[in-house]
């Protein structure tokens, strides 16, 4: 077993994306192929351990750097630790990893004692980093400006799909049999406070006191007593609240959110018993101005946030900054970190920087889905149109 590929999800961990499509994580590559939960009869036999499974066992195991798993190996590299490193931290303890060393065929004679649930897409946000996966209102804003988003023919077109998997019989079924063993639950969307049986999801796991709780909000959704009593049996909660710029930066970016509610959330949930709590901001092209907002608000609270790089949709992601952009960004977070030594996620902000490229043309593509986006939300910021000057 190799222990610079070894991976332990995909012998412990399952993750069900908003279409239902059943995937090993969060973070693997959308080219690994994989089956809808509604089309699987035997989850054991038709994707836990079909060939597609086994073979991502036998790669981490022999040291290859599978190129499903791209988004860790670039986690690595810029100093972040990885879903992979941190997963085989925390469930360790949970497997059974002497039965995994001596396997030779690769087959998990055990469930998964961790889930990632995307419930739905259901979303009162539209993010426009995300897509109509994840965001129904992303979705129905494609859907009534169907001409306008015709000239950003880079975009992937909207897909139809059932979303009424998680009340299906198979899914029940699913997750009741695994729901005993159930170490670690992982909820998002969407936007997982607005789903309808997430309340139920969480009253029905049985051990709470063994299980780890992880919940990805963006802040719009003010807890009640009862679901706070419910957070609060489980061993840890982890909490996330999604934020992508403070003030009227984050409600550009976040459109449909409110910088008030928001921060009233941040300070009810930070506070939580039993809580690991972090703001989490998606490393991006906006955030050479939205940003360092951000990094003051975190100091002030003192408070964690979590880096995640931008790879989807690509022409959103550092490489399409302008350089005379790019380089205040950097010896900003250069300055913060000399400044700031304990902050680590200003040290991951660093590792990703490096590897930053100037790409003319996805900054061409993104100035014409921002220049979209603004028309159709009639929500221009001239902050914003400044990262497009010198083009």
């Amino acid at each position: 077993m190799n222990a610079k590929t070894f991976c332990i999800i995909p012998w412990s961990h399952a993750c069900i994306n908003p279409d239902g499509g059943l995937v090993p994580c969060s973070r693997i590559s959308t080219d690994f192929p994989t089956k809808n939960i509604d089309t699987v009869e035997d989850f054991s036999k038709d994707w836990w351990n079909n060939e597609s499974m086994q073979q991502l066992r036998n790669d981490q195991a022999q040291g290859i750097k599978t190129k499903y798993c791209d988004l860790c190996w670039k986690d690595e590299a810029a100093g972040k630790p990885s879903l992979r490193q941190e997963y085989n931290k925390r469930l360790a303890k949970h497997t059974n990893l002497r039965m995994i060393t001596k396997s030779s065929t690769y087959i998990a004679d055990d469930l998964p004692i961790a889930l990632d649930l995307n419930l739905s897409n259901i979303c009162n946000y539209k993010c426009l980093m995300c897509g109509p996966m994840f965001s129904s209102e992303v979705q129905t804003e494609r859907n009534q400006n169907q001409v306008k988003f015709k000239s950003l023919d880079f975009l992937l077109p909207p897909v139809n799909y059932n979303s009424n998997w998680p009340n299906e019989e198979k899914f029940q079924s699913f997750f009741y049999t695994v729901m005993p063993t159930l170490r670690k639950l992982e909820l998002k969307g969407g936007e997982p406070l607005l789903i309808k049986n997430v309340l139920n999801t969480i009253e029905s796991i049985q051990d709470k006191k063994n299980c780890i709780l992880s919940i990805t909000t963006n802040g719009s959704v003010e807890l009640d007593d009862d679901f706070v009593e419910q957070l609060e049996q489980f061993e840890r909660i982890w909490m996330f609240v999604s934020v992508d710029g403070v003030g009227e930066h984050g409600e550009y970016v976040r459109y449909g959110s409110s910088w008030p509610t928001v921060d009233k959330t941040i300070s009810r949930l930070s506070k939580l018993k039993n809580c690991n709590f972090s703001l989490a901001t998606v490393l991006q092209f906006y955030s050479s101005l939205t940003f360092p907002s951000v990094v003051d608000y975190a100091i002030e609270h003192n408070l964690d946030i979590q880096i995640q790089n931008c790879t989807r949709p690509n022409f959103l992601n550092i490489n399409s900054m302008l350089p005379t952009n790019f380089a205040i960004f950097s010896d900003y977070i250069n300055q913060k970190t000399q400044q700031h030594p304990e902050a680590q996620y200003l040290k991951v902000v660093q590792g990703f920087l490096k590897s930053y490229v100037f790409e003319p043309e996805l900054h061409e593509q993104c100035r014409q889905f921002t220049s979209v986006m603004d028309d159709i939300r009639h929500n221009r910021l001239d902050a914003v149109q400044e990262l497009f000057h010198n083009a």
